[in-house]
This record gives C-alpha cells, sequence and structure tokens, in this order.
C-alpha cells in the first residue's frame, strides 16, 4: 500500500474529444473520452488502427496540430508539489484550481513549455524519427537540461546524461555516438533517457517497442516496469498489442472508433473480457499451449469515423448485435456487482435489454460462429 501522495490522482481526463477537419467532412477521431490515472500506475491503452490512441495521447501533451483540433474536455493534471509547478508557469497560480489541478488546455504557449519535459515527456513511436540525426544523442540529452535547468553547470549536464543512459542499461561512452551509429533497441532506449531526463511524473508511450525484434520489446518492457517502479512514475503505454499489456500494465482502457468501450484492471481484462470486441482483440493471435483452432480474428472494418453509425460502433462486427445496438449508445457502466472498476459500454449489460452478463464460454461461441462463416466465404 503505498502513502496518500502515492495514491493520489495524477491525471483526470474528462470528456475529451478531438476532430480533424476535412473538406469531406470532420473525422471524430477521440470522442468524449474519460478516464484517471493514478501515480506511479501504469495504463495500457489498446486497439486497433485508427482508433484514436495516438490522437488521444497527443491531446493530452497539447501536441496535436491543424487540422486536428480539441473539440472538448479537460486534461486535469494533479501535481504532488503544486508550488514547485506553478512557480514554473510564468503566470504564477492563475491556471490551478481549488483542488490544486492545472487543466493542461487552458495553459499558455509560455505555460505549456514550462510544463512540458519537467511534469509530462513523451516517447515517440519511431526512435530514428524522433532523434536529431546529426547531433549526437549525449547532446540531445543536454540539450533538455539547458533548455529546462538553465541553472544547472556543463559538468552536472554530462554526469546527469551519463546516469541517465546507466539507468537505461546504455555504456556512457555511447553518448558521444550518432543515432545511426545505435541499433533499434539502443535508439529506443535513448529516447527513454531523454524523457526520463527531468524526472516527470507523467510519461507517455507511443508503441515504443513496434519496431523491435520480440527479444529485444521484452527487455525494454521489463526496463520501462522496472523504472516505473523505482521513481514512481505514472504512464501510460500505447500499443495495438493487447498481449504486450497484460504483464507491463496495472490497467488497460480498450478502445474502439475514438471511444472508450472497456476499462478495467489488466488481470480482469485477461481472465474475463466483457465486451466482444476486447474478447475478440485479445484471441486474435495464437496461444502457445492448448488445442489448434481457427483463428477468427474480428471480422469487418471499423466504421467511418466521418459517419459514424446511430448506436454501438461495433454493431456491424458483433456477433451479439440486437435492435438496442442499432439504436442506442451504450454508455461504460460497471459489469458486475462485485468488481465496480471493471467497466464496458456494451448493451449486453443493462438489465433493461439482458438482465444477465454473458459468460466468456458465450463470447467464444459467438466468434467461433463468426469463424465458420468466414471459412464458408458467407462474411464480407
Amino acid at each position: 500500500m503505498g502513502t496518500a501522495i502515492e495514491s493520489a490522482t495524477l491525471l483526470e481526463v474528462k470528456e475529451l474529444s478531438v476532430d480533424y477537419l476535412a473538406a469531406n467532412g470532420a473525422v471524430h477521431a477521440a470522442r468524449k473520452v474519460s478516464f484517471d490515472l493514478k501515480r506511479g500506475e501504469i495504463m495500457g491503452l489498446a486497439g486497433e488502427s485508427g482508433c484514436g490512441k495516438s490522437t488521444l495521447a497527443y491531446a493530452i501533451a497539447r501536441l496535436l496540430r491543424p487540422p486536428a483540433y480539441i473539440t472538448g474536455g479537460e486534461v486535469l493534471y494533479y501535481p504532488a508539489k503544486r508550488d514547485v509547478v506553478i512557480s514554473r508557469l510564468p503566470r504564477r497560480g492563475q491556471q490551478a484550481n481549488e483542488q490544486g489541478a492545472i487543466d493542461i488546455l487552458k495553459l499558455s504557449p509560455r505555460e505549456l513549455r514550462a510544463f512540458r519535459w519537467n511534469e509530462l515527456s513523451i516517447v515517440f513511436q519511431s526512435a530514428m524519427n524522433a532523434l536529431n540525426p546529426v547531433m549526437r544523442v549525449g547532446d540531445q540529452i543536454m540539450d533538455v537540461l539547458s533548455t529546462h535547468r538553465p541553472d544547472m553547470k556543463v559538468d552536472s549536464r554530462k554526469r546527469r546524461a551519463a546516469e541517465l543512459f546507466e539507468m537505461v542499461g546504455i555504456s556512457p561512452d555511447r553518448l558521444r555516438s550518432y543515432p545511426h551509429e545505435l541499433s533499434g533497441g539502443m535508439r529506443q532506449r535513448a529516447v527513454i533517457a531523454i524523457a526520463l531526463a527531468l524526472q516527470p511524473e507523467l510519461i507517455i508511450m507511443d508503441e515504443p517497442t513496434t519496431a523491435l525484434d520480440v527479444v529485444v520489446q521484452r527487455e525494454i518492457l521489463q526496463l520501462i516496469s522496472g523504472l516505473c517502479k523505482e521513481i514512481s512514475t505514472a504512464m501510460i503505454f500505447i500499443t495495438h498489442d493487447l498481449s504486450l499489456l497484460i504483464e507491463l500494465a496495472d490497467k488497460i482502457a480498450i478502445m474502439y472508433a475514438g471511444t472508450m468501450i472497456e476499462k478495467a484492471q489488466s488481470v480482469d481484462i485477461y481472465q474475463h473480457p466483457r465486451h466482444p470486441y476486447s474478447y475478440g482483440l485479445l484471441n486474435s493471435f495464437p496461444t502457445l499451449h492448448g488445442p489448434r483452432k481457427v483463428m477468427a480474428g474480428i471480422p469487418g472494418s471499423p466504421p467511418d469515423l466521418r459517419m459514424l453509425p446511430q448506436g454501438c460502433p461495433f454493431q456491424e462486427r458483433c456477433p451479439f448485435v440486437f435492435d438496442a445496438c442499432r439504436e442506442i449508445t451504450p454508455p461504460l457502466r460497471i459489469v458486475a456487482s462485485d468488481d465496480p472498476e471493471q467497466l464496458a459500454a456494451c448493451h449486453l449489460y443493462d438489465p433493461a435489454y439482458s438482465g444477465h452478463m454473458p459468460a466468456t464460454a458465450d463470447l467464444a461461441r459467438g466468434y467461433d460462429k463468426l469463424a465458420e462463416l468466414s471459412l464458408e466465404g458467407s462474411l464480407e
């Protein structure tokens, strides 16, 4: 059990919405997404490509550029040392509410520059593109330190850079290397070192292991998990591979068509996925043990985010769809009386429609039927 500060809420996202404006209609990339994150907690964000994971992360960090626009919501940050954080903001406290929260969406450009890296940092998906190819990696770390810690002496910056490289498992003598002289795994570790330079309270990692082989992936995941526990840093880890999150994350949020359709502790997602999409996502890759079976995955394609269907966005791909799904959008609701933290946006858990929860076996039979239809060629 952690201390009061360690267990307190660090980030609270309320009804966050993002649109991409286009000539043929606005793309609703994120729609009224809400969640909270505690200090030292790792939250996994999973879903298919195009479901809004990265858009959500960049909106939280205020990194979106036109034609992307935040159309609603709040992103409240609760610093542990409020006075220290507020003192870094040029307007000294004008953006803090009575609870000590800072709305990141209301920070001015100057305030945002003071806030980033000190309190929130991000590890981008492509490490080679994130690193400057004509600067030594050590200089890139010291550039962050000199920008945000101008009173820090050069020798102290060099020592800090060496400490960071040792922390992520790279020999300090590689500080003089250019990005192209490092392997993919070492580049990814270097980007993580830059993100940790100022010991931020929150790190957002956008698919940091996508281009790495499975051995290096596991090394990076073990490194990330160990560092979060060591320095009590909270993390939002984004990936399309749900299997990576089962071991790494404390809790997992599943996104589909720009909205969250299930949130729960990682063990609950693994043992008892409640939403049909979550079940299909979890079972779309083969297991190492057990009988051989036909892998169906999730048939069909996500809906067009410019013209979302009325009702549940997953209706066209769901093996349990019924009339209410085509008319009413299901809200996130508690799906188990003994577990108030597991939420799913599905009418199957609304007593007005069903009155009971489907068992995992029922979900399995539903997707087995889809597999049979796929093999028969009757499902496009």
